[in-house]
């Protein structure tokens, strides 16, 4: 069961991550949606960037031990959970469902 709490911390890791990431990559790119593990030991981060995406995920996830350190730093918590980032492909994927829908008319 996920608690408000648990929204608000994945919440809270969203902001400060994409205040860290975006000082480290100038990129044009938003994280969509963080989770964290309910132990705190891991946090998925979803990115969706105009150009690229797959490069700007490896990078960050070459750098996440820096971008975990200053996290850190940022949040007051009993664990900082390691980053694991993936591709946010759901703005692609509603795009060729709409074409698709559109061919179909």
């Amino acid at each position: 069961m996920v608690t408000n709490r648990m929204l608000q911390f994945d919440e809270l890791i969203q902001k400060e991550l994409s205040e860290i990431i975006h000082n480290e990559i100038p990129d044009v790119f938003s994280i969509t949606q963080v989770h964290v593990s309910k132990d705190l030991a891991h946090a998925k981060v979803w990115i969706s960037a105009y150009a690229d995406v797959e490069k700007i995920v490896s990078h960050c996830q070459s750098i996440s031990a820096e971008i975990r350190k200053e996290l850190s730093q940022r949040v007051r918590a009993r664990k900082v959970p390691a980053l694991y980032f993936v591709s946010d492909l759901t703005e692609e994927k509603a795009s060729k469902i709409e074409k698709l829908l559109k061919e179909i008319q």
